[in-house]
C-alpha cells in the first residue's frame, strides 16, 4: 500500500503553497481517479510521490510504501521500488532512442534480459499498442504526435513492471482509436495482478473503459471529496464547481 499523510507541498525556496494537508491511500490491486480543476494541485502531487526535488515538503508529511518511509528517497531509487509516472507532457530526448533507455534503465534495476530478448519484448508490446516500428529507432518523441507520445510512455511502463503506475493526463491529446487501445493495453496488464492503476484526468473518457474503484476530487491543493465512479460522471456532466 501507497499511504500519504498530511502532505504539504511547497515549491523549493518555500514561497508557494501548492498543497495542503494531503492524506491518502492508494491500495494494492486497485484503480484509482484523482480530477480536479486546472491548477488544483494533481500533477504536483504525482510529482512528489515520485520524488521531484523541485518541491519542498512540510516535516510533518510522510510517504510510505509498504510501511517503508520513502519522502527522502530519489526518484531513482522510488522507481526502483516499483513507482511509475507518466508525465503530462513527454519531452523530446533527441539522439537517445526508446530502445536505449529501456536497456539501460533494466540494467540499472539489475534485471537479466539479453539484448535479443528485449528487443523481443519491445517488438510485442509496441505491435499491442500499434505504435509504428520506425518509431522505435527515431530518437525518443522526436516529431511524434500526443497520441504517439502517450503510447511510447506506456510501452515504458510494461517493459519496467511497476506496481504503482501515476498515468499524469495520459488521454489528453490521444484520439478514439489510440485512447482505446491505451486502455485495453492497460486492463490487460494490470488484470489479475497486485498493481495499482492512479490515472489523473479532467474528463471521464478514459473511465468508460477503466471503471476506478475510487475518485478523488483535489481543488486549491486540498482533497475535497472521494466518491465512486458515479463522481467522474457528475463532474463530466456538472463541473468541479459544486464539489465540495
Amino acid at each position: 500500500m501507497l499511504e500519504i499523510k498530511n502532505l504539504s507541498v511547497n515549491t523549493e525556496d518555500r514561497k508557494i503553497n501548492i498543497l495542503t494537508k494531503i492524506s491518502t491511500t492508494f491500495e494494492k490491486g486497485k484503480i484509482y481517479t484523482i480530477m480536479g480543476p486546472n491548477g488544483s494541485g494533481k500533477s504536483t502531487l504525482s510529482r512528489v510521490i515520485m520524488g521531484d526535488p523541485i518541491f519542498s515538503i512540510s516535516d510533518s508529511s510522510s510517504i510510505t510504501l509498504d510501511a517503508k518511509s520513502i519522502e527522502k528517497l530519489s526518484a531513482d531509487k522510488r522507481a526502483k521500488l516499483g513507482i511509475f509516472l507518466s508525465m503530462q507532457a513527454p519531452i523530446e530526448i533527441p539522439g537517445v532512442t526508446v530502445f536505449q533507455i529501456l536497456r539501460k534503465a533494466i540494467d540499472l534495476n539489475k534485471e537479466a534480459i539479453s539484448i535479443i530478448d528485449l528487443k523481443k519484448k519491445v517488438d510485442e508490446v509496441a505491435n499491442e499498442l500499434d505504435i509504428p516500428k520506425e518509431l522505435l529507432t527515431r530518437s525518443l518523441n522526436d516529431g511524434f504526435s500526443g497520441g504517439e507520445r502517450k503510447k511510447m510512455e506506456i510501452l515504458q511502463m510494461s517493459l519496467l513492471n511497476p506496481d504503482y503506475i501515476f498515468l499524469d493526463e495520459i488521454d489528453t491529446g490521444v484520439d478514439v482509436d489510440a485512447l482505446k487501445t491505451i486502455s485495453n493495453f492497460l486492463k490487460k496488464f494490470i488484470e489479475n495482478t497486485n498493481k495499482t492503476l492512479i490515472i489523473i484526468t479532467h474528463y471521464n473518457r478514459i473511465l468508460k473503459y477503466l471503471t476506478p474503484d475510487e475518485v478523488i476530487v483535489i481543488k486549491k491543493g486540498q482533497i475535497v471529496k472521494k466518491g465512486n465512479s458515479s463522481l467522474s460522471t457528475k463532474i463530466c456532466k456538472d463541473g468541479f464547481k459544486d464539489i465540495k
